[in-house]
């Protein structure tokens, strides 16, 4: 089961190196995300962390990890509603089971625009354009919006828009 790991921002990729290796986490990474940016006048790519102080990891012994975590420098806390250890259901496991199939990357999206609607046509967004907000084509990024553990969560995706009809 997935659960959501919180650290302090910045330091989520040795925090996630360390309790993969002293809790024997073989699932366990920091979700990023593609965006382009531009420099010198032209479009880059880089990887930046999808949701900053946090990262995910699967395990059946919540309680055995809780304690493992304990000895980790620089450990916040997991995640819990109500005090309770609660892992990621539903919807939530499935979007961070595929994301980490994809090797813990969120990739670009392109999409057109027709009137007012907007139309994923390819990439992780395809079908889930229920989650965006709102978009700023010229940074060429997505804002979603989406519930987790009764909360609602936001982010910035890449967008690529290719077409305005």
């Amino acid at each position: 089961m997935w659960y959501v790991i919180w650290t302090s921002t910045g330091s989520e990729e040795r925090v996630a190196r360390a309790v993969k290796e002293m809790a024997c986490q073989n699932r366990c990474f920091v979700p990023k995300r593609i965006v382009q940016i531009r420099k010198n006048g032209d479009w880059h790519y880089a990887q930046k962390n999808m949701f900053p102080g946090y990262f995910f990891v699967d395990t059946d012994d919540i309680e055995e990890l809780s304690v493992q975590l304990r000895k980790v420098e620089g450990f916040s806390s997991l995640l819990t509603v109500d005090k309770k250890f609660y892992p990621l259901t539903g919807r939530d496991a499935e979007l961070t089971e595929d994301l980490y199939n994809n090797g813990g990357i969120f990739d670009i999206s392109k999409g057109i625009i027709e009137g007012d609607s907007i139309i994923v046509t390819s990439g992780p967004l395809k079908g889930q354009e229920g989650l965006i907000r709102k978009i700023d084509r010229h940074k060429r990024l997505a804002y979603l919006e989406f519930s987790m553990f009764d909360q609602v969560i936001r982010g910035t995706v890449g967008l690529e828009i290719v077409e305005k009809k």
